[in-house]
């Protein structure tokens, strides 16, 4: 058998990334080259190849301190990266065998070339031993999975509140409508933070919400919900983008001013039948929560919950870094008031 070599790709070669991700029974949206650019931050591909033939990847974050600390980290809005892999057909024991393999050889090479190292895992990658038998840490998180096979099922599936929640939006009038306007859209978003005292969050992911939403739109891979009331007001908004194989629920807003229950509900309901009957998907992402309000909400929806993991790892080479660092603006320090004398 050709021996495991990973490699960083070449930026020709992400075209060819952009396609293996595709067929990637873990890939997702957010492995495509263009949502790694789209994060403003410097990204490498690295490509696990068996022979010429890539078999798996594993696309990573990163920055460099002024420490010169090297840290690969999880970009925000973006819920899902971690290791993908060529789809493979063969017995499970094969199957699993190779990936494990694979993963190895990635982990391996990503924990000498990172100090710092965090970063999530799509819910259809589980095996993390690979990782922990490199040394790294590991921890889990949960999503909603809707699957949308029958979308009246999905409606019988929901708790009966939010049904009820959902059918008084539209008594009172409240309606939605599908939007490009990604600014009124977000404006709601800002509401919802501002209200929960998250300031400071809005500076991290405005930037990096507008540059997602102009390369999806030019991809035709994203689309805002905006419940409206009677006046035309928009109250509550949904935004999801999507690959071909589910949509994601990536941000929402709420004027709580307008205090309707029903608004968001039916944002996201609308959101769900377009998956469905617009966009031809079978799978609805809620990505999940661990604010339990946020998750309340989504569990009513009737979806599946479905565990997804992190891993983290820091090295002996960033005390070292640290400890060189300091002792040299220490020395500086010193013969600069040596100079003073």
């Amino acid at each position: 058998m050709p021996k495991l070599t990973v490699r960083k790709l070449e930026v020709c070669q992400y075209e060819r990334w952009d396609e293996f991700v595709r067929n990637s029974p873990q890939g997702t949206v957010f492995h495509r080259s263009y949502w790694l650019g789209a994060t403003g931050k410097d990204f490498i591909i690295y490509g696990c190849f068996k022979g010429k033939e890539l078999t798996a990847g594993l696309p990573i974050i990163y920055c460099v301190s002024r420490f010169g600390i090297k840290h690969a980290h999880h970009p925000p809005l973006t819920p899902y990266l971690g290791v993908i892999f060529k789809e493979n057909e063969a017995k499970y024991v094969k199957r699993i065998s190779d990936e494990k393999e694979m993963s190895k050889a990635i982990a391996a090479r990503i924990k000498k070339d990172f100090d710092l190292i965090h970063f999530n895992f799509t819910p259809f990658s589980t095996d993390l031993q690979p990782f922990m038998w490199e040394g790294f840490s590991s921890g889990v998180r949960y999503t909603y999975l809707l699957k949308l096979d029958d979308i009246e099922n999905v409606w019988k599936g929901m708790d009966a509140k939010r049904r009820n929640d959902i059918t008084r939006a539209e008594k009172d009038g409240i309606y939605v409508e599908r939007s490009n306007d990604f600014k009124q859209m977000y404006d709601l978003v800002e509401k919802t933070f501002e209200r929960q005292k998250k300031k400071f969050i809005l500076t991290i992911f405005r930037n990096a919400a507008f540059k997602y939403n102009e390369v999806l739109s030019q991809k035709g891979q994203c689309n805002s919900f905006l419940a409206k009331n009677r006046d035309a007001k928009a109250i509550a908004a949904v935004y999801i983008v999507w690959d071909e194989k589910r949509s994601y629920y990536l941000l929402g807003g709420y004027d709580f001013e307008e205090r309707h229950h029903g608004a968001s509900a039916i944002a996201m309901w609308e959101a769900i039948k377009f998956t469905k009957t617009e966009l031809g998907l079978d799978e609805f992402d809620f990505e999940g929560s661990m604010i339990k309000p946020v998750e309340r909400f989504f569990r009513a929806f009737g979806g599946r919950q479905i565990p997804y993991f992190y891993v983290s790892k820091d090295s002996r080479k960033l005390l070292i870094k640290i400890a060189a660092k300091t002792k040299r603006m220490t020395d500086r320090l010193v013969r600069k008031l040596g100079l003073w004398k």
